[in-house]
């Protein structure tokens, strides 16, 4: 049950924000002029997700989403990298990642065979909730954030502690994949990385993956709001986006359809993204890859480019992620980095009252207290943070908005453009 809630508008002073093709130049004054709180959960059903395709928070995130699987183009991953020449909070970052990966290590899985996830996780979960909002404001102070506020460290907290699955669930997926992207792309806007490379990147999300395949192994955690064998991936999509533009032009002539080349995979696993989830596939699953990941084969055998691989990922990932309500229902909003705004117009999208108790044991006190507020504490307009380079991207707002149900290969073969011959996979059906 839910209430349509009349707004009271408060006025803040807001700033202008200045972007580019590739790198975003943040005000120095962004957090002394911004205004930050708890996130809180605004996505109920479909219409609030029809919602969220207007949002400034969803063109911030398609921003970052095109920044980083441009930055990676042609580049290969090499855990060697020189690291003097990365941002510093890259480094520290992956500090933390690696600090949480060695309390999976101090919490073994609970003995005895289990259907579903491992409760053991929830002992990792309960310690990540202990260190994690100290581990960021730490973050902040070490790299010269000044004038710290609780809010802004809870604001971004929200983002790295909800990257890792679901502690009531106990499952990992693609709505987690995108609050971890949700979090490096705040840490950009905070201009804690002005001299990002593709080569930090894949250093970042590199050990970001690192970390949640090992909790996936560990306490076996389910697929969050999987197709089945109808979906690209149990867990990710990014990371595939993320591989496809690494092989652009690469120059050992690797193509689409040498993924079906277990000696391929083996040999470019620890340096190419694609790999390694693919990697990832074979050692979680067995049988004929046909059959227990069919879309990421069709895409092998169909398509001649990683160009066009690319292309059509994000379409996908538009429609099957940023689209799909059972993953954003659980992306939740702040009014500093990703607010409930209207892109469009800079004012408030509709705001509910939920009078449930949907998901009332994942929420905190100060969340659930924040939720049944009968205003919004949001300026009256935001200025957009996007220019029309940014509009004109690959990830387009889509005001269509469809359920959970497994895509037939007609909708999977609309991902791809439809004015040129070859479909991004084979029209199922006719086989």
């Amino acid at each position: 049950m839910k209430k349509h809630i009349e707004r009271q508008t408060h006025h803040y002073t807001t700033i202008p924000i200045i972007w580019t093709n590739t790198l975003s130049t943040m005000p120095e004054s962004f957090i002394n002029e911004t205004k930050f709180s708890l996130p809180v959960k605004r996505i109920f059903d479909t219409q609030t997700t029809t919602y969220f395709q207007n949002s400034e928070a969803l063109k911030r995130l398609k921003f970052f989403i095109n920044k980083y699987v441009s930055l990676v183009q042609s580049i290969e991953f090499q855990n060697d990298n020189h690291f003097d020449t990365f941002d510093p909070v890259i480094l520290d970052t992956v500090a933390i990642l690696n600090r949480l990966s060695i309390e999976i290590d101090r919490i073994p899985p609970l003995a005895g065979p289990r259907r579903y996830g491992n409760l053991a996780c929830r002992k990792w979960h309960d310690k990540l909730n202990q260190v994690i909002e100290s581990e960021i404001e730490n973050l902040l102070i070490k790299n010269n954030i000044h004038n710290i506020s609780n809010e802004l460290i809870q604001e971004q907290t929200y983002y790295i502690q909800n990257s890792f699955g679901s502690k009531t669930r106990l499952d990992y997926g693609t709505g987690h994949e995108l609050s971890f992207i949700a979090f490096v792309g705040s840490l950009d806007m905070l201009n804690l990385i002005p001299s990002v490379s593709g080569k930090s990147i894949l250093f970042l999300f590199h050990h970001y993956y690192k970390l949640v395949k090992k909790l996936i192994l560990t306490y076996t955690l389910e697929p969050a709001g999987s197709h089945g064998v109808w979906g690209l991936d149990d867990h990710f999509h990014f990371v595939y986006l993320l591989g496809a533009s690494q092989w652009i032009n690469n120059k050992h002539g690797i193509h689409p359809h040498d993924m079906l080349n277990k000696n391929i995979l083996n040999k470019y696993q620890h340096t190419n993204f694609y790999c390694m989830a693919l990697s990832f596939i074979f050692e979680v699953k067995s049988g004929p890859f046909s059959e227990h990941s069919p879309i990421l084969y069709d895409i092998s055998k169909s398509v001649k480019f990683w160009t066009k691989v690319k292309s059509g990922l994000f379409k996908m990932y538009e429609q099957e992620v940023l689209n799909k309500y059972p993953v954003v229902q659980h992306f939740w909003f702040g009014t500093g980095f990703y607010p409930w705004i209207d892109c469009r117009l800079g004012k408030p999208l509709p705001v509910y009252e939920i009078n449930e108790d949907t998901e009332v044991n994942e929420m905190t006190h100060d969340q659930q207290h924040i939720i049944t507020k009968s205003f919004e504490m949001y300026p009256t307009t935001v200025p957009s943070m996007m220019k029309n380079d940014f509009n004109s991207s690959r990830l387009t707002t889509n005001s269509m908005t469809t359920t959970m149900a497994p895509p037939s290969s007609r909708i999977i073969n609309n991902y791809s453009d439809q004015t040129k011959v070859n479909r991004f996979t084979t029209n199922r059906t006719q086989r």
